[in-house]
């Protein structure tokens, strides 16, 4: 029996409850997750995060500071941690690719408590023999979701409350100089399609959805029915999100913001035949500063979206609202 368990067999006669009812010992609480119910500590003290910009990304920014985590191996063969711009990972112990973490170097770090993510899915049955495993789902769920259950396991729940007030504040403040504006300005947000001609719409999840959500805006009529949806689009079905404003959000843009995947999308004879891209209002969203499980980055994608309709110049009549 784990340490952490109690799993007291309950009297016959207790019809209306389950047959076995899980407990949790002092100084263990119960957690729901998406894995389960789980005893985990009370205060944990020895985290080890099996994502970095799922995981130890989040924790890093409640001001938390887990003592080990997965990461990734660069082109060049060094260890990394992934989208950790502004934190300092030194003396976070690197116990393996965030794909397949070393359960040995895992169990080395004695753990009080391991945060995964959905990926890969045997996780959960692997490390929780280890130590109390929970399973944030960040991929499925609405991220300002995932954000909350990372607060609530490690007790910041006050200071999430406070970044989303912040986050808040800065959708206040952006609707309120637009005003009306922001009513008559059709957007589309799509992504180049990997090794391929075609495009994707963009997701509910992640940093873009919580922006979606907070700030309401217009979409392309393609993009008003919004659902998870992971198949790639023909390019000639583009023109059918026809927008005032249209961003295409790229992963390679270097320190002056410049992506050589948006410049070749642009680049296609159909693309420039679109009203919004010569009137030139098709930009770059730069989705490196927006990937990772943070509110720090639903306000950088925010704060990039905001730059471009906050254009005096912004022709907003390309497309009928």
């Amino acid at each position: 029996m784990k340490p952490w368990l109690l799993i007291p067999l309950l009297g016959c006669a207790l019809l209306t409850t389950p047959v076995w009812a899980q407990t949790c010992t002092d100084g263990y609480r119960l957690f729901a997750h998406a894995a389960g119910e789980d005893c985990i500590p009370v205060n944990p003290q020895r985290i080890v995060t099996l994502q970095d910009q799922n995981g130890l990304l989040p924790l890093m920014e409640l001001g938390v500071r887990p003592i080990a985590s997965a990461g990734h191996i660069n082109g060049n063969g060094e260890q990394v941690y992934r989208r950790m711009q502004g934190y300092n990972t030194t003396g976070i112990q690197f116990i393996g690719t965030y794909g397949n973490p070393d359960i040995e170097a895992v169990a080395a770090q004695q753990p009080d408590l391991i945060i995964a993510s959905p990926w890969p899915a045997e996780a959960y049955e692997m490390y929780s023999k280890i130590a109390p495993t929970i399973v944030i789902d960040m991929f499925s769920n609405d991220l300002e979701v995932a954000l909350y259950q990372f607060s609530d396991a490690v007790n910041r729940t006050e200071r999430a409350q406070s970044l989303q007030a912040e986050l808040n504040q800065k959708v206040a403040e952006l609707r309120a100089t637009l005003g009306d504006r922001l009513d008559s300005t059709t957007l589309s947000i799509i992504a180049p399609e990997y090794q391929g001609d075609g495009f994707y719409a963009v997701e509910p999840t992640q940093a873009f959805g919580a922006i979606r959500r907070a700030l309401d805006p217009v979409m392309s009529a393609p993009e008003q029915t919004w659902a998870i949806d992971r198949n790639a689009k023909s390019i000639e079905s583009l023109g059918e999100h026809t927008a005032d404003v249209m961003f295409l959000i790229t992963y390679d843009a270097d320190q002056s913001g410049n992506s050589t995947s948006f410049d070749d999308f642009i680049s296609r004879p159909l693309v420039r035949t679109l009203p919004v891209y010569q009137a030139g209002q098709f930009y770059p969203l730069n989705g490196g500063d927006m990937v990772g499980s943070a509110w720090g980055k639903i306000m950088n994608g925010l704060d990039q979206i905001a730059e471009v309709l906050l254009q005096e110049d912004l022709n907003r009549n390309l497309v009928a609202e």
